[in-house]
């Protein structure tokens, strides 16, 4: 299930309680009850219907349910709907912003320099690992790949391994990062089943291309456990492009 599938049309309430889970369940990393859920929906719907609703979301296969006794959590088919549907893509804070103008502003006279600097500061701002892909898949660069250790979602060292052993293969990563027609110019967000990579089953990926000319491009962006910030996230990677865009065109003497 990607960007430009059709998913099934959920009601008003379903729509709420579908967010309000994985909205949870990405800032606390804990499978959702449908008590937590019904203490935020008593006004207006009853603890039987809440009930109701998340065993139908799971049916469809929205939610998961680890155990029997457990909460839910998304499922890959749930965070679709979540990033096609439901978030909002959030303003950057005013001192990302001011820093990305800095940093970008500073005189780069290479793509190099650009692109050095580009994965960096993405790593940095974000908290995420960070990748540039070079044009024409000449090289890769690869910012904190450590910081997959300090992440509560991957717990399993030996599948963290496999997966970081993914993440070091150039060849890899370019397919991963390389962008079809219809998303060539957006931020994509891949994640899962949806990167064709077993070892990659519990990441995502958000990406972006930048543009060296008009036939040359590279790539851009961030990879980590797929209970990230997408709004915020997906907003950074956008910010980041078009500064690195407009830094490229300045040193190329194009503006």
């Amino acid at each position: 299930m990607t960007k430009g599938e059709k998913l099934r049309e959920l009601t008003v309430r379903e729509k709420r309680i579908l967010y309000f889970t994985i909205h949870n369940f990405i800032q606390n990393h804990e499978p959702v009850g449908s008590r937590t859920i019904s203490k935020a929906f008593d006004y207006d719907m009853s603890p039987a219907t809440i009930r109701n609703i998340c065993s139908d979301l799971e049916e469809w296969g929205f939610l998961d349910q680890p155990h029997t006794s457990a909460g839910r959590k998304p499922s890959d088919i749930g965070y679709r709907y979540y990033i096609n549907e439901l978030i909002h893509i959030q303003e950057l804070a005013n001192r990302q912003r001011e820093r990305i103008d800095r940093e970008f502003n500073e005189k780069m006279s290479t793509l190099d320099d650009i692109l050095q600097k580009t994965g960096r500061l993405l790593s940095d701002v974000s908290g995420q690992t960070a990748i540039v892909v070079y044009p024409d898949n000449r090289h890769v660069e690869i910012s904190r790949l450590s910081l997959m250790l300090e992440k509560p979602d991957f717990k399993d060292i030996h599948k963290l391994r496999e997966a970081m052993g993914v993440l070091e293969e150039p060849a890899r990563i370019s397919e991963i990062f390389r962008s079809d027609s219809k998303t060539q110019d957006e931020v994509d967000v891949k994640l899962g089943h949806e990167l064709n990579q077993p070892a990659l089953q519990e990441f995502s990926v958000i990406k972006a291309n930048y543009q060296v000319d008009e036939d040359t491009r590279g790539a851009l962006g961030l990879v980590g456990p797929k209970r990230m910030p997408y709004g915020r996230l997906i907003a950074l990677v956008g910010t980041i492009k078009d500064a690195v865009n407009s830094a490229i065109r300045r040193a190329m003497g194009r503006g």
